[in-house]
């Protein structure tokens, strides 16, 4: 993490995403009316989704990066059985995308809140 990044917050690394945008259709298999939900971690949108009880095969992440939104695999954030991967299983998924933390710890993420935003 560079010492800008450190002094100003995460949200100014340009190598990482600003924001995590979670949707969901209203009705199965129509995409004219959907909800979405917001949140500034990947871990803290699948927490607040799983809190929610949205069922997991649902719902489409993307991440918001440097002015585009980019469809996320489902394979980074749900598990063998479809179900959403635990907070400490999402990294290893991830560390293509943006790296391997170091230590534990060491999260490029761990300033940000794991508020999630949404209807």
């Amino acid at each position: 993490m560079s010492l800008l990044t450190r002094i100003l917050g995460s949200k100014y690394d340009k190598e990482l995403p600003y924001a995590y945008e979670a949707v969901i259709n209203v009705l199965e298999d129509d995409d004219s009316m959907q909800v979405c939900y917001f949140a500034d971690t990947i871990c803290g949108l699948t927490d607040g989704l799983a809190r929610h009880r949205k069922n997991p095969r649902l719902v489409t992440i993307f991440e918001i990066f440097q002015g585009n939104r980019t469809l996320i695999p489902k394979d980074c954030y749900l598990g063998k059985d479809n179900e959403w991967l635990p907070r400490s299983a999402l990294c290893h998924p991830m560390t293509s995308r943006y790296g391997e933390p170091s230590s534990q710890g060491s999260c490029p993420f761990c300033d940000r809140s794991a508020t999630v935003c949404g209807p």
